[in-house]
């Protein structure tokens, strides 16, 4: 989920929305068309088959299994939303434990200043630790920077992700026309 680019994406629209929510529940969900026994005419006035679709849910050493609309809609609606919650909380301890160490760091490196000001090594840290966390929390473009930085984008990213999903799913009518959508509309033998 976090690898996803939103601005490949205008949810505006519906279809851009279909193929922005089927990618980000590529992890999750598996959905299938196939074309059913019962004809409908096309806008060309042409007998063509109804299509129907299949939905899978990913279970673990690549097992899938069938749900029904229903079960996608608690999976929309419930599961969904707590898998959104428990990838922001592991980002936001993640974001905590690194601010941390990075104050500890400052703690124990600043409270020994040096005659110049500055910091200076601790007498249990050994200058090889000591210069690879220097190196790591130094500058505004360190390691530490940019790791707080991707940190920062991935919580941002599950809050815009879960806004788009509650706006257009937030109803069972919206889920139920998300899946015809799904069903009629979405091509799934497009190259990406």
């Amino acid at each position: 989920m976090e690898n996803i680019d939103l601005t490949k994406y205008n949810c505006n629209y519906e279809l851009q929305f279909v193929q922005f929510m089927v990618d980000v529940l590529k992890p999750y969900i598996d959905f299938q068309s196939f074309d059913t026994e019962e004809k409908r005419i096309n806008l060309a006035g042409e007998s063509v088959p109804k299509k129907g679709l299949r939905i899978f849910l990913k279970k673990e050493n690549g097992i899938q299994e069938s749900i029904d609309e229903n079960g996608f809609i608690q999976f929309i609606q419930v599961d969904f939303s707590t898998i959104r919650s428990e990838l922001k909380e592991k980002y936001t301890d993640e974001l905590t434990k690194e601010q941390e160490k990075k104050r500890h760091f400052d703690t124990i490196t600043r409270g020994n200043m040096g005659p110049y000001g500055g910091r200076s090594k601790p007498h249990d840290m050994s200058k090889t630790e000591f210069d690879e966390k220097m190196e790591y929390y130094g500058s505004q473009s360190s390691e530490y920077e940019k790791r707080i930085r991707a940190i920062n984008y991935n919580i941002r990213k599950l809050e815009e992700i879960g806004k788009i999903c509650y706006g257009r799913t937030k109803t069972i009518q919206d889920v139920l026309h998300f899946l015809n959508n799904v069903k009629d509309h979405y091509n799934f033998n497009a190259i990406t």
